[in-house]
């Protein structure tokens, strides 16, 4: 069995390590101290441990993508006449930071084409520069050219600094405050924004505009990025399964 919850009680009979030949465990710092075999932990620190003694594989090596991200890796032009920026928060995207991204870059006079992956269009009447997608397959596509993601520190942001982005990240909820850390220290993300329950969106602005105008910046996040992160996370994990 391969357990990934935070909800399920540590002493709930389904998950009795007698009930089954292997427990493998997907944790973080919020994960409860399940009874397990193995812990698989997908994160971007190789030394975390954890509160527990059981054997444990963690790091970006351990990181499980979905195949096809491989097939759109990163192919925008080394000299692009217009940016190209993609702003997406997932599917859900609770906190708007989508809307509010396109407030922000709105302010900006210079030239680029941005595509909002959201379902608010409704709420902002944006120039020409802007376009709305819906998310969904699509994105995968739109993305493969652009020159900047912007985006939540969080799986998404993996997935795109996997296939070869420059990335700005946010972070909408406490749980991304980790990545939202970790991308930085490692100089692999710029750091655009925090939210707040009770004050909401706190955008760096300044550091967005350099993101669009600085294109030895981007260049640099995207170098150090270069092969933290490959797409052979998941075999990983199957062959450490297999193998127990």
């Amino acid at each position: 069995m391969v357990l990934d919850s935070y909800e399920i009680a540590v002493d709930d009979e389904f998950i009795n390590l007698q009930n089954w030949v292997h427990v493998v465990t997907i944790v973080d710092e919020l994960t409860p101290s399940y009874s397990c075999t193995l812990r698989i932990h997908p994160g971007l620190d190789s030394n975390w441990v954890g509160e527990s003694n059981i054997s444990i594989l963690a790091g970006p090596k351990y990181i499980p993508f979905r195949s096809s991200l491989s097939k759109n890796i990163s192919a925008p032009l080394e000299n692009p006449k217009i940016l190209k920026i993609v702003v997406v928060a997932g599917g859900s995207d609770p906190n708007n930071l989508v809307l509010e991204i396109s407030k922000s870059l709105a302010t900006f006079s210079d030239l680029f084409e941005v595509y909002l992956f959201t379902d608010f269009s409704s709420a902002f009447t944006p120039d020409s520069r802007f376009h709305f997608c819906k998310i969904g397959p699509e994105l995968d596509e739109v993305s493969r050219d652009a020159n900047l993601v912007l985006t939540t520190s969080s799986t998404s942001s993996l997935e795109f600094i996997a296939r070869g982005f420059c990335v700005g990240v946010a972070c909408a909820v406490e749980n991304q405050k980790q990545y939202y850390d970790a991308l930085a220290r490692l100089g692999i993300a710029a750091q655009i924004g925090l939210h707040s329950s009770s004050s909401g969106w706190s955008l760096e602005t300044n550091m967005i505009h350099k993101l669009i105008t600085e294109p030895n910046f981007r260049a640099d996040l995207a170098k150090k990025a270069h092969g933290l992160i490959d797409f052979k996370g998941a075999g990983r994990i199957v062959d450490a399964i297999t193998s127990l």
